[in-house]
């Protein structure tokens, strides 16, 4: 049996390099099942079973902390889509945060008169659109084996304790450049993300 399981697990590790989005959230598919598998091994101590799952857990968050050069490019095309979309506009029909806007957008691309528009943006964004899709859900699957919290009609809160719990998430230094609300994630570590 362990001998399937690791064999699944390099399987799946090699997924999260596939350049197609589809193989590498089968890969992380596949390695939330099998942290789940481990938790759910009677035959092995529970501080195996961690030991185990977090092994899975600390590639999962290897992935989220990996480089996409092609978000930072993504951002700096937007913000320069706003700068010129701003400076179109009459300075006297601006509002105050838009003219804050324009003001810092014009203080961070004073120096940079090279910049080069994307020949085919509408490739970058399907391939920005699904690595935030893949990313995003390695924060899901980790959310919802994370502790739940309810309040009752008395205002009781109650910490339903999940399965990932014991789990340790680092997250430091990941670009982060998708939304990550209305998810639980304990004991995650975001410094500099």
């Amino acid at each position: 049996m362990y001998a399937e399981h690791r064999s699944r697990y390099t399987t799946a590790v090699e997924q999260l390099a596939n350049e197609k989005a589809a193989v590498r959230l089968g890969g992380i598919y596949t390695l939330v099942g099998l942290v789940d598998e481990w938790l759910a091994d009677d035959s092995l101590a529970e501080d195996k079973q961690q030991e185990e799952g977090q092994v899975i857990i600390n590639n999962l968050c290897s992935y989220i902390r990996s480089p996409f050069p092609l978000a930072a490019k993504f951002e700096e095309y937007e913000a320069r889509k706003e700068l010129e979309k701003l400076q179109k506009s009459e300075s006297e029909k601006l509002s105050e945060e838009e003219s804050s806007l324009l003001q810092v957008l014009l203080k961070r691309f004073e120096d940079s008169d090279e910049y080069e528009k994307p020949k085919d943006i509408t490739t970058d964004y399907v391939k920005f659109y699904e690595e935030q899709d893949v990313r995003r859900a390695i924060f899901e699957e980790m959310s919802k084996r994370s502790s739940t919290v309810s309040v009752d009609e008395n205002k009781k809160v109650t910490v339903k304790s999940g399965a990932w719990s014991g789990f340790k998430f680092d997250f430091s230094r990941a670009p982060i450049f998708y939304p990550l609300n209305n998810l639980t994630i304990e004991q995650g570590q975001f410094s500099s993300a």
